[in-house]
């Protein structure tokens, strides 16, 4: 605890931008007061001590000195900075993703700002953050669970608060973290529902014929199970068609203003296999970029984009575009709603009803953790009663 003498009372009126210093004196044979000045008191027309007890040999006291400056230094920074008009809550917000921007992939930035919006718009966003309190963090992740938020998407706020608290309280801007000993709101059972093989049938096909280039395109997704980015991402350098194989090297993002190139989700390059049927559309489809390059007196950039919308494919689709144009060959086509998304779930249960291993299908998929393949466990239930009926009959 620290000790506070009555003549330091008196919190207000401090000069402000005076650097803090300490000192200490024995006391006894292993006893230390350690003093740090605060400041100059307007008011009092004084200057103010704050000292503190510790006991132990020499180097003990110095390093409790250096640690009680620090602290009395964020206690300080803390009440002038709720003095001077406080930071809010939402300008630490502002403040801290500005400063971690440099550093920051750019769809990071993105999603942060989307966590961010929710403190905007809730009560605590106006608040100092000097006065912020864990319970006015719970009562916010109550309130975005009343109007819907997923438990994973308040995780995403509560990571951005909680990391721009931390810059708050390294900066003196707030003595507390709120966020520590937050509970947070459980994720919930995350189940797959996959659309049916007809419809993705009926998907591919229709796109196919409407439009061989988005066809193509959809038809990867679908027969491949990759990623929209990793499929807007992909180069002809990477893919192999004597071998029937295609290696998965990079994906591409959305950001704002246009597209960023950037690794895997994971991080880790993949080589998957290629069916018969996928190698045939990809090789008439090259054909067909291969003509537009020539129309179009170019020829094919040396890192040529599979899927581009320049002539010389060196450039590559954003993958908002590529949502954009499932969406509309699904209503053409007359199949039930899905997501691009949803492609990659029926691609991996159907690879699970086929007899796949679990190996297989994350190494196909890209995914480090079995747990990702659990999430589909429960479609494979009327797979499990057959394997059943089977052993009572063997």
């Amino acid at each position: 605890m620290l000790s506070i003498n009555a003549s330091q009372e008196t919190q207000l009126g401090w000069a402000k931008g005076v650097d803090m210093s300490g000192s200490m004196r024995q006391r006894g044979e292993s006893s230390w007061l350690l003093t740090a000045y605060v400041g100059w008191d307007a008011t009092a027309k004084k200057r103010r001590y704050m000292t503190k007890t510790v006991h132990g040999g020499k180097r003990q006291a110095e390093k409790a000195l250096a640690d009680f400056v620090s602290e009395v230094n964020k206690q300080q920074h803390a009440a002038a900075a709720v003095e001077s008009g406080a930071l809010s809550v939402k300008e630490v917000l502002d403040r801290w993703l500005e400063a971690r921007r440099q550093v920051l992939s750019a769809s990071t930035v993105d999603r942060y700002q989307v966590a961010i919006k929710h403190v905007e718009f809730a009560s605590i966003g106006k608040l100092p953050v000097a006065k912020l309190r864990p319970h006015h963090i719970e009562d916010l992740y109550t309130d975005l669970l009343a109007k819907g938020q997923s438990g994973s998407s308040i995780r995403k706020v509560h990571w951005a608060m909680r990391q721009s608290l931390a810059w708050a309280h390294r900066r003196g801007y707030t003595v507390l973290i709120a966020t520590d000993g937050i509970e947070l709101p459980p994720l919930g059972e995350r189940k797959i529902s996959p659309p049916a093989s007809r419809d993705v049938r009926t998907l591919v096909e229709h796109a196919l014929a409407s439009d061989p280039e988005w066809g193509t395109a959809i038809a990867f997704v679908a027969w491949t199970g990759c990623r929209r980015g990793e499929v807007c991402g992909l180069r002809w350098k990477d893919v192999d068609l004597d071998r029937k194989s295609v290696l998965i090297a990079q994906s591409v993002v959305s950001v704002p203003g246009g597209v960023e190139v950037k690794g895997t989700k994971t991080g880790e390059v993949r080589r998957i296999a290629l069916g018969t049927k996928t190698v045939a559309i990809l090789r008439a489809h090259q054909e067909r970029c291969e003509e537009r390059a020539t129309a179009c007196k170019t020829t094919l950039s040396p890192d040529a984009y599979v899927f581009s919308p320049s002539a010389d494919s060196g450039n590559p689709y954003n993958p908002h575009t590529m949502t954009r144009v499932f969406i509309e060959m699904c209503v053409t086509a007359k199949v039930p709603h899905m997501r691009l998304h949803d492609l990659r779930h029926h691609s991996a249960t159907a690879l699970l009803k086929s007899g796949s291993s679990v190996g297989e299908v994350m190494d196909r998929h890209g995914w480090k953790t079995v747990e990702m393949v659990n999430r589909y466990r429960h479609l494979l239930e009327a797979q499990d009663a057959r394997a059943a009926e089977a052993l009572e009959n063997m």
